[in-house]
């Protein structure tokens, strides 16, 4: 989403993907401002997904965030929490923060309606997904949480259900190789 020439396909894709099948969409990738939060949701984007924005100095960026849900209700918000080695990571995975996710969604929560949890690590490798940790996240939200990263199962998917979270698949599906 950060390059510009994104924004005519993103745009059809949700007009699209509403009127013609009913879907809603998310939308997320450099979305580092109110304005272009507040554009891209006015392409019909049900949420928009924050990321490096919700940190700012290795802290949680509350005066971005309480400017944005000032024009953005906050259940349309969902905050992305990619982690590698157990640190939030930003700006496309290369600055790591002290932070961890789990430190930070309690305050996070007034911000957001849900949570996109990414382990860097085994994103894109079909590794499987690290169970142990998206249930440690789990127990650190009330929020719903997306579980993404190294899931390739079906049984994993529904292991994910179980501890009440989404997931999102994305190279088992892109390759074929969901089992």
């Amino acid at each position: 989403m950060g390059n510009p020439s994104n924004d005519a396909l993103t745009s059809a894709l949700c007009a699209k993907a509403h009127d013609m099948y009913g879907m809603n969409v998310r939308v997320g990738g450099g979305i580092r401002g109110v304005s272009r939060a507040s554009k891209i949701v006015a392409w019909g984007a049900d949420q928009i997904i924050i990321g490096s924005a919700a940190f700012h100095e290795g802290r949680v960026n509350a005066r971005f965030l309480r400017r944005l849900q000032g024009k953005i209700n906050a259940r349309r918000i969902v905050v992305a929490l990619d982690t590698a080695k157990s640190h939030i990571v930003t700006h496309g995975w290369r600055r790591r923060l002290k932070l961890r996710a789990e430190d930070v969604m309690a305050k996070l929560e007034p911000f957001c309606s849900a949570f996109l949890c990414t382990d860097v690590d085994r994103e894109g490798t079909m590794s499987g997904a690290n169970l142990e940790w998206f249930r440690h996240l789990r127990s650190a939200t009330s929020h719903p949480v997306i579980a993404a990263g190294g899931i390739k199962t079906h049984r994993e998917i529904s292991l994910l259900e179980k501890i009440g979270m989404d997931a999102a698949v994305g190279m088992a599906v892109y390759k074929n190789h969901l089992r």
